[in-house]
């Protein structure tokens, strides 16, 4: 993975691309220097794009303040929710792999 650079007058963003929070997922990041357009329009600094579920397209763009990370406890659900979907993936490929086996 490619390290990204940002400029030494910008503030490093808090949270990363991927990252869950109370919200959803992040699935992108955005900077909006003071004195810009989007700034003005949108607030300064760091803007996220958070993908409010991952079977729908609905995605919201948050200011830095409004995120809200997970405790620990969410963190281990969505852990545990994420094992239980690749157990059931695994299921399903085994499935597949012994029907075609068979014809």
């Amino acid at each position: 993975m490619k390290n990204i650079e940002f400029p030494d007058h910008w503030t490093l963003p808090k949270y990363k691309l991927g990252q869950h929070v109370k919200q959803g997922q992040i699935v992108g990041v955005e900077y909006h220097p003071p004195g810009t357009r989007r700034s003005y329009t949108f607030g300064e600094g760091w803007h996220y794009w958070i993908l409010i579920h991952e079977l729908e397209e609905d995605i919201e763009n948050l200011p830095e303040s409004y995120i809200k990370p997970l405790t620990p406890e969410e963190l281990r659900s969505v852990v545990s929710e994420q094992q239980a979907l690749i157990e059931a993936y695994q299921k399903n490929i085994a499935a597949l792999t012994k029907q075609a086996e068979e014809d």
